[in-house]
């Protein structure tokens, strides 16, 4: 399409072909990439990942046209930068510090790939400070990851948050789904009270969960979000028709576009095993926001607690951080002899009794303490929370 501008000289008259302005967009996405970079039996005996499956993975990602793409079951840095060169040298990471298994090695961990040339990162952070355990329920063994980002062509900004929701499909993995749900709800909404706050948010990720169930109706409660659909229903992972890669989006993010949510579960010529193998059992999820406009571009990003920004290595030593997201309840160290309580492990697991030596620097080294039926040793990595009084 062209368009004609008329431009006025005195006594002349121009005409000027211009092609016609298109409206900038933007396109996000969201991608359980399935124990990236594990080096354990854990995708159904199928074969390891070679570097050019992380250059495939890559290559795929930069097909989707995204600026930013939400990922989950992360193990480690490492294959997640590998990945991110696949896609290109303006790409970037961002990754979580929790979801470690008990081996010790292996995590699911979730973040962002991001390119740089699209956009800017401004902050992220990894929400800590959220209640680990609720109604005596361990919740959030992956903790949930915020970022916000600006488009360099236009200026738009808006807070994307990932998040991967307890598996199973069992009555007590319910209602940690419930109670996890629940307690991001309450996050967003007191996000969304806080004065001059942008209201460009959205919520995605792996929710383990589909339309109608728990999650999604504690999530919506009030109109703080709303979940988007696609225009035909269709799965989002290999095993089970149901889609659990969801968006949900907050009422003040006009620019998103609501009839943009697609599922991308094109095989491209493989058969399920060989696709599986490069990529992942979920496939990728995508919306996209038209960028040329901001209706709230005075708004501002509450600004992100030190003990709590990514890249963890930011972070303060005072914060008491480690590599897989152990954080003290309060600063300074419990003394040898101090009653605490350690949540641990991909079960989020609960060890309670007496410290027995000084905790170690981290990542690697023990937490000893006396329970009252056994002492206990427990990887100092595997730690997510140390509380005492």
């Amino acid at each position: 399409m062209i368009r004609t501008q008329r431009l006025l000289l005195p006594g002349l008259l121009f005409s000027l072909a211009l092609p016609a302005q298109s409206p900038a967009t933007l396109k996000i996405g969201t991608w359980n990439l399935e124990f990236l970079g594990a080096d354990g039996d854990f995708r159904n005996k199928l074969p390891l990942r070679d570097d050019a499956d992380y250059q495939k993975i890559g290559e795929k990602i930069r097909s989707l046209g995204v600026a930013v793409l939400a990922v989950q079951e992360i193990s480690g840095e490492a294959p997640l930068r590998k990945v991110a060169a696949g896609a290109g040298p303006s790409w970037q990471v961002v990754l979580g510090t929790s979801g470690a298994w008990d081996d010790g090695k292996t995590a699911q961990s979730i973040g962002f790939l991001y390119d740089q040339k699209q956009v800017e990162l401004l902050q992220a952070e990894e929400l800590l400070q959220l209640p680990r355990e609720l109604e005596g329920v361990p919740i959030f063994h992956r903790v949930p990851v915020t970022a916000c980002f600006r488009a360099r062509a236009t200026g738009f900004d808006f807070r994307m948050v990932t998040v991967h929701l307890k598996a199973g499909q069992k009555k007590p993995d319910e209602q940690k789904r419930r109670l996890e749900a629940t307690t991001l709800h309450d996050w967003i909404v007191a996000l969304q009270k806080t004065p001059g706050e942008d209201q460009d948010i959205v919520v995605l990720g792996d929710f383990n969960s589909t339309y109608g169930t728990e999650p999604e109706m504690a999530l919506e409660k009030g109109g703080s979000l709303q979940y988007m659909h696609p225009a035909a229903p269709m799965p989002t992972i290999m095993h089970f028709p149901e889609p659990i890669d969801q968006v949900a989006v907050a009422p003040g993010f006009d620019e998103l576009q609501s009839n943009s949510f697609a599922v991308h579960s094109d095989f491209g010529g493989l058969d399920k095993d060989a696709w599986r193998k490069t990529y992942s059992d979920h496939f990728p999820v995508t919306v996209t926001i038209a960028a040329d406009r901001d209706t709230d571009p005075a708004a501002k990003f509450r600004a992100v607690d030190p003990a709590y920004t990514l890249p963890a290595s930011t972070r303060p030593a005072t914060a008491a951080t480690t590599a897989t997201g152990a954080r003290q309840s309060r600063s300074g160290q419990p003394a040898i002899g101090t009653q605490i309580t350690v949540l641990y492990g991909p079960r989020s697991s609960l060890a309670s009794g007496t410290l027995l030596a000084e905790l170690p620097a981290g990542p690697g080294g023990w937490v000893l303490l006396k329970t009252p039926e056994e002492a206990v040793a427990i990887p100092f990595g595997q730690v997510e929370r140390i509380t005492w009084k």
